[in-house]
């Protein structure tokens, strides 16, 4: 069996991938249990979260803080699942996609909310990765 040689470069990049999923475990945890302020410095001051099918654009820190209160008010107990990481890193930057499944936690039962992917842009910005473009795809309506 031939071993794979583990140069710097594929280390930096390994490391890179798990800090990026990092960096989505973290948005899901702020947008269903944090705070709408630590959920949007996971984006660049300009970053993007948008969702074509919806017609929603939501572009900045201050326009996406104001976009996670409102999640926080109208949809709460949402629990986002993201899963299948496809992420590929060049330099100080990256792109990717993943699966989403959103849930809604009622006392009498859960129900699935949402079924989608992720497609994500990401730079590192000399501190840590961050979300620069997250365009959100659903395969299903809201209900």
């Amino acid at each position: 069996m031939k071993l794979m040689s583990r140069t710097p470069e594929y280390l930096q990049t390994a490391a890179d991938r798990s800090m990026i999923q990092d960096l989505l475990a973290r948005y899901a945890w702020e947008i269903d249990h944090g705070t709408p302020e630590g959920w949007a410095a996971l984006f660049t001051e300009d970053g993007i979260f948008e969702a074509p099918a919806l017609g929603l654009w939501v572009q900045g820190s201050a326009a996406l803080v104001s976009f996670a209160r409102d999640v926080h008010r109208t949809l709460p107990n949402v629990h986002h699942m993201m899963s299948n990481f496809v992420i590929d890193v060049s330099g100080e930057r990256a792109r990717g996609r993943c699966e989403l499944n959103e849930f809604m936690a009622r006392p009498e039962a859960i129900y699935p909310n949402l079924q989608g992917w992720y497609e994500d842009e990401y730079v590192f910005d000399a501190e840590r990765w961050r979300i620069t473009h997250r365009a959100c795809s659903s395969l299903s309506p809201r209900r």
